[in-house]
């Protein structure tokens, strides 16, 4: 896990309210707390934030200072977004930690490679899109690759597969599937229907056919002509 430096402000003001005008003029809330030791509510820029994010990325040590002179490592426990406009930074936590204690924390998994199962129709599925690790700070990988350039139809990637330092616990059950390629999926349902429609179309069809109604007509006609 990289570490990094990010610019902080104390606040001294709480609730919603002060959260909303914290966020009109461009400022993230936020709270530091772990180790024993009080919560402090803090701010940041969040134009500062969101490039600090694009670099470094969720997985790494901050080295803060919320006394001047006096960092500690702290890593980020959760981020807040907007639920429609997922840029927007709505509130953030971050936790104390030792750099010679083991913590849990989720690590991105991304894919690479492109499977030959594709070629054949099969349908790329990607299931876990990130793993709870637990070791040292330091030993925390920004994210883990999954090479997926040899899945064919049917072919599975679980947690057990991947290779990672002994020192890494995998909280995640070593059965759960990552990614595997499916097979094509054919929509026989929606054929048979169709055809359903147009056999009843057809039946309907020949029913309106059926002369029933001039034939009464015309036996009408036929006893006005006898009498």
């Amino acid at each position: 896990m990289r570490q990094a430096k990010l610019e902080i402000q104390q606040r001294d003001t709480f609730g919603k309210q002060s959260a909303r005008a914290l966020r009109r003029a461009g400022d993230v809330p936020a709270v530091l707390y772990g180790r024993k030791q009080g919560t402090v509510a803090i701010q940041i820029n969040a134009r500062a934030f969101k490039q600090f994010l694009r670099t470094y990325g969720e997985n790494v040590i901050i080295n803060m200072e919320v006394t001047a002179g006096n960092p500690e490592p702290v890593i980020i426990k959760d981020i807040q977004r907007d639920p429609v406009e997922k840029q927007v930074l709505l509130h953030a936590d971050f936790i104390r930690i030792s750099l010679d204690e083991p913590v849990t924390s989720a690590v991105p998994v991304i894919l690479v490679g492109t499977p030959p199962g594709i070629q054949e129709g099969g349908v790329l599925e990607f299931s876990l899109r990130q793993l709870m690790l637990h070791c040292l700070p330091i030993q925390i990988p920004n994210e883990i690759s999954v090479d997926v350039s040899q899945l064919e139809v049917g072919d599975f990637i679980h947690v057990s597969d991947l290779s990672l330092d002994e020192e890494i616990e995998v909280l995640d059950e070593a059965q759960r599937i990552i990614a595997t390629v499916s097979q094509p999926r054919i929509h026989v349902e929606e054929t048979e229907a169709e055809d359903g429609e147009g056999e009843g179309e057809g039946e309907g069809e020949d029913a309106a056919e059926e002369p029933t109604e001039p034939e009464v007509i015309s036996r009408r006609r036929d006893d006005n002509e006898a009498e």
